[in-house]
């Protein structure tokens, strides 16, 4: 391959010109299931290109937010168990959008909308002061030192967080890797727009109220790994 069609080629790292902060999109897929799921997200799915109508919901309720919902183990739940709340799951995982999709068929929920790129643009799309709780649940880690910088949790994605949570809405944040709840906290603790709700380490170990225990959750317990919950107030 030549120097300028390498130029040319697109860095699947990048989604307009902004560093993914997370990995893969999807696993096998057929083209018959990849159609189907087209036609049960249709209805469900929001607009990437213009801003998000709140009014699409009948309720009337407060807004919870999914930042990678993964297959749905979190999101779900809380929007079968809160009908009149809203409820907005991003993902870009296709297998996990189809499960979440079969999910809210199955459960027959109306309150629940999807968004299937980076979830970053979906909160320059929601009206300002508009989340009450803006939830990012194992993001990737992004381990090595030189993808750091790809790490979802960064002080510019909590100023857009900022601008969007309404006074008093919750961010809440979870991982298993010790090193990526430091970093964390070296971004959030002295972040003008939020308040920590627990600054002690037995209180970061303990799972929030209304917390539902994902699938992956689960096998890091069993692998022995600690998950630590963290729940910041904006002001």
């Amino acid at each position: 391959m030549s120097s300028r069609a390498t130029r040319n080629k697109p860095n699947p790292l990048l989604a307009d010109n902004q560093l993914r902060s997370f990995g893969r999109l999807a696993a096998r897929m057929s083209p018959e299931a990849q159609e189907a799921l087209e036609q049960k997200l249709a209805p469900l799915l929001l607009a990437a290109d213009k801003p998000v109508d709140l009014s699409i919901f009948p309720q009337q309720g407060r807004l919870f937010v999914e930042l990678g919902a993964g297959m749905g183990d979190q999101i779900l739940v809380r929007a079968k168990q809160n009908p009149a709340d809203r409820f907005i799951a991003c993902e870009v995982y296709r297998n996990g959008l189809r499960d979440m999709a079969a999910g809210a068929e199955q459960h027959g929920l109306q309150n629940l909308r999807f968004f299937a790129e980076d979830g970053r643009k979906l909160l320059d799309l929601l009206p300002p002061q508009s989340i009450d709780m803006l939830m990012v649940l194992y993001p990737d880690p992004w381990h090595k030192r030189r993808h750091h910088k790809r790490r979802i949790i960064q002080t510019a994605f909590l100023d857009q967080v900022a601008k969007v949570l309404k006074p008093g809405g919750q961010l809440l944040l979870a991982t298993d890797i010790t090193s990526y709840a430091l970093w964390m906290l070296e971004r959030l603790l002295p972040h003008k727009d939020f308040i920590a709700n627990a600054l002690a380490p037995a209180e970061w170990a303990t799972p929030p109220q209304g917390w539902v225990a994902t699938k992956y959750e689960r096998k890091a317990r069993r692998e022995g790994r600690q998950t630590w919950y963290f729940t910041f107030t904006r002001k």
